[in-house]
């Protein structure tokens, strides 16, 4: 296993640029400034307790790729991981992860904090609700998502608010060295790595890369990444396609994905290359957003 070159770092960059040098050629980056003014680089625990009220999210337990639900007051959650930090107990793991949680539709007084919201690096197919395709992870120091590619096949900006996450990123070409385990979760670990195991994991190259508050990762279409929180950490991402990448998706059923992927897809190539407008698409999406494949 070679490690690559490391990610770039860029602090100015426009929706041309970035398009033109990133997503065109399938290449990660890390996005610095364009955060700056957001309310939300100050939100910590107590303050998402006074917005939570009596809303109850489902937390995961154990291990993300196949782990149980559990519904948990949000206000309960957030009192245990402010109780781990101050405590040092290395009960982390009966906490469980907020994981991929759509939180602007539970608390949609939340988006106000997030704002300028760089929308047009994304297409505009999703501007006038892209609030309604964020999910959501908070969860405490040691949170960690398995090695995998987000599922439909979509691109991914990440949006660290606060805390910090290394992420380690394998190249959609390498997935045939990564023993993936049903659709889009790998077996290997490349944190911890075990050759004997999964000797052709060592033809891997690997990028990793800290993400602290204020910075955006943008992960290419279907790069494998394994993300492990190095603190208390709160972010969200946006998943998001272009009409290839959509387009690509629904014949990935053909190539091991579930056939609900190609339905998802399909709504989502009939909204970003036929045209079909985002509002009378949403409703077909909504469950996606609480789909976990």
């Amino acid at each position: 296993m070679k490690k690559n070159e490391s990610i770039e770092y860029v602090n100015s960059i426009t929706p041309e640029e970035f398009h033109n040098c990133y997503v065109k050629n399938g290449k990660p980056v890390v996005i610095q400034g364009m955060m700056d003014n957001w309310k939300a680089l100050s939100w910590d625990n107590e303050y998402l307790k006074t917005m939570a009220k009596d809303i109850s999210l489902a937390i995961k337990q154990g291990d993300v790729s196949n782990g149980n639900l559990k519904s948990i007051a949000l206000k309960d959650y957030l009192d245990s991981i402010t109780k781990i930090e101050f405590t040092n107990s290395k009960q982390k793991s009966k906490i469980g992860y907020l994981h991929d949680t759509p939180l602007f539709s539970y608390i949609p007084k939340l988006v106000e904090d997030v704002t300028p919201f760089p929308k047009e690096f994304i297409p505009n197919w999703y501007w006038s609700n892209w609030a309604n395709y964020v999910q959501f992870f908070i969860g405490p120091k040691d949170s960690i998502t398995p090695l995998h590619f987000d599922t439909l096949g979509t691109h991914n900006l990440f949006f660290q608010i606060s805390g910090k996450k290394e992420f380690t990123l394998i190249p959609p070409e390498q997935r045939k060295f990564c023993y993936m385990n049903s659709w889009r979760w790998s077996k290997f670990d490349p944190s911890n790595p075990d050759f004997d195991t999964y000797p052709l994991a060592r033809k891997t190259t690997p990028t990793s890369v800290i993400i602290q508050s204020g910075d955006i990762l943008y992960i290419p279409s279907y790069t494998l990444h394994h993300v492990r929180s190095l603190s208390n950490s709160i972010s969200f991402n946006i998943d998001w396609h272009t009409s290839s990448s959509a387009r690509k998706g629904i014949w990935s059923m053909f190539k091991g994905a579930p056939y609900k992927n190609a339905y998802y897809n399909l709504m989502l190539y009939l909204g970003l290359g036929i045209g079909v407008p985002e509002p009378t698409i949403y409703p077909r999406l909504k469950s996606y957003m609480s789909y976990v494949s």
